[in-house]
């Protein structure tokens, strides 16, 4: 009987593929299998996952042309066999050969949907301990405070890795990923949690996230404005159809407000600190009618009574007048202001990376 799943997409990841690859392959928990899913790689990872699929019989090939990482996820989750799902990158790894098995304990001793571990980051060559669910866990899931927390400010919700999913729950309510440019994970998370997932939380790091800071363009896209807006968009249909806009819409309006904050503070460094792009990205997103129809909500202080911290709260309300009220150059003195002081390292998931 195959207990886990790991699902590993792959497109051209050779130099990190065996970090990968061996951080499961040593792992004492043995009923597992890993899919290792191509997305059409031309850098000698097939022949990598070719390797792999050979030598150990835990291992499967599967082989895809195009749907990027949402279809090759999808196309592991189609051919999972296991009782759980974890989901993994092939350019980070397994924290230590202990994960599968403490994440399966405690899925089956809190008979969980989800299981949330922690994680850090890998950021030139150093391990930093990233924030983690001990704010949140603790409160009722049904709170703005649980999903503000989980999903945004500390945001170890929205990722689908360093985590173990129950495949049963995710077939049950057809919980698939969209198909999306990137950030497809937030939107399936979203929709686990819209189906009552239940969540229990692992005390201790599960997952290495490699992140290269060095590489501006590995971060910034130039189509980040339409995607953030079609998920927005998606998810505010979702909520519509099943008349859960008035309790949920807050999901809604602070995934457009990161997208907005995020995509802003992108443009100033990579537009090589021009206030002029950054403009240009905030009239783009209040051009859209759902994201003005939230920052109003935003500015009449309707959706701040979700937000637990008092900081955010006027951070939020602040930056949504501004939008509401299409004060560009302001909003984007402020980011300037916020970049060039590192604030917004230290409010990420690490904080100061450097001191």
């Amino acid at each position: 009987m195959i207990g886990v799943s790991v699902i590993v997409p792959v497109y051209n990841a050779k130099e990190y593929l065996p970090i990968c690859v061996e951080s499961i392959l040593s792992q004492r928990y043995d009923g597992w299998e890993l899919l290792l899913v191509d997305n059409g790689s031309t850098d000698g990872s097939l022949e990598l996952c070719q390797h792999y699929a050979k030598e150990h019989g835990q291992v499967r090939l599967l082989r895809q042309s195009e749907g990027g990482a949402s279809g090759a996820r999808n196309a592991g989750l189609e051919a999972a066999a296991g009782t759980y799902i974890v989901f993994a990158d092939a350019d980070d790894y397994l924290a230590d050969a202990q994960v599968l098995g403490e994440m399966v304990r405690g899925m089956e001793e809190a008979s969980a949907d989800i299981l949330v571990g922690n994680y850090q980051r890998l950021w030139k060559g150093n391990l930093l301990p990233a924030k983690g669910h001990a704010s949140f866990r603790g409160v009722d899931r049904e709170s703005g405070a649980f999903r503000f927390q989980g999903f945004f400010s500390v945001g170890v919700l929205s990722y689908v890795w360093c985590k173990m999913y129950r495949r049963s729950f995710l077939e049950d309510h057809a919980v698939t990923f969209g198909a999306y440019d990137y950030a497809e994970d937030k939107m399936f998370n979203f929709a686990c949690y819209l189906h009552g997932a239940r969540y229990a939380f692992l005390d201790r790091d599960v997952y290495v996230y490699r992140k290269n800071d060095d590489s501006i363009s590995h971060s910034y896209r130039k189509d980040s404005v339409a995607c953030w807006m079609r998920i927005a968009q998606n998810l505010q249909r979702l909520l519509e159809q099943e008349n859960l806009v008035a309790e949920y819409g807050g999901l809604v309006a602070n995934t457009i407000f990161f997208a907005v904050f995020f995509d802003g503070k992108m443009e100033y460094v990579h537009g090589k600190k021009s206030l002029a792009s950054v403009k240009k990205t905030l009239r783009k997103y209040r051009n859209h009618a759902l994201a003005g129809r939230y920052f109003g909500e935003f500015a009449s202080g309707r959706r701040l009574r979700e937000i637990p911290s008092l900081a955010w709260k006027v951070m939020i309300w602040g930056f949504s007048v501004a939008m509401y009220l299409k004060w560009y150059l302001p909003l984007s003195l402020g980011i300037k202001l916020l970049v060039d002081c590192r604030v917004d390292e230290r409010l990420s998931d690490t904080g100061l990376r450097e001191r």
